[in-house]
């Protein structure tokens, strides 16, 4: 069972302005306190995203093509296999790039090359939920034919949600931020005129990936993912 840890982190600004309408010399100036309020929650993430690449080469460009045809349907086999269903693939780019010489018919100071093979990639973009088995999606990947990764994030599929939950988090501790200042400032406060909302999710740190070696499974640990958020508060202060 996985656990959630909260945290707030407080962070307050007092401003008091004294503000006078132009034309209006005769009222009362305007008094207002501005507050913020900042909410920290540490969650684990419950979902994945990794690129994987497969990379052929040949003399022929339809040949390299044909091999990496071969070796990414064989990858995204391996993956659907290991992660049971709970994954949902997808194509993020499809590259066929000539590999130069220097063609030796020419004069060594001209700049004429040509083609000595072709190159092909093929990245594959998959998302799961089955974070626990992010070790062995990647070694069935490798071992199936993928050549690289190029990333991989973690994330949670409810973040609108702690979003919410961190936004209602920082409004509380803005509030009590302001009351706890105007008590010790001996001002009493009129309404909120002003709110604004800064949302802020971070991606978890501590991440690791090595790769594996023999029968063992590559350790991803995937560490804690923080949603923070911001709310700013203006305060009428009455006279």
């Amino acid at each position: 069972m996985r656990k959630c840890y909260h945290t707030i982190g407080v962070l307050t600004a007092l401003f008091v302005l004294l503000t006078l309408p132009a034309g209006a010399q005769d009222r009362q100036p305007v008094m207002s306190m501005d507050v913020t309020g900042q909410a920290v929650m540490s969650v684990a993430p419950n979902q994945a995203i990794i690129t994987f690449t497969v990379e052929t080469a040949d003399a022929k460009a339809a040949s390299a093509v044909k091999k990496n045809a071969q070796l990414a349907d064989g990858v995204i086999r391996a993956l659907k296999q290991k992660a049971e269903q709970d994954i949902t693939l997808s194509t993020s780019g499809f590259h066929i790039q000539p590999v130069h010489e220097r063609d030796k018919k020419t004069d060594a100071s001209s700049s004429g090359f040509i083609p000595k093979a072709y190159r092909v990639s093929n990245s594959i973009v998959v998302k799961t939920g089955r974070i626990e088995r992010i070790g062995e999606l990647i070694d069935a990947a490798v071992a199936a034919g993928a050549t690289r990764i190029g990333s991989l994030s973690f994330s949670r599929s409810d973040s609108d949600e702690l979003q919410r939950q961190a936004a209602a988090m920082a409004l509380a501790n803005a509030i009590e931020n302001a009351k706890v200042l105007a008590k010790a400032a001996g001002l009493n406060l009129k309404g909120i005129t002003y709110i604004q909302f800064v949302p802020n999710m971070m991606q978890p740190g501590g991440m690791e990936l090595a790769l594996a070696e023999g029968e063992a499974v590559t350790p991803i640990l995937p560490g804690q993912i923080n949603v923070e958020s911001y709310v700013n508060l203006t305060y009428e202060i009455a006279r």
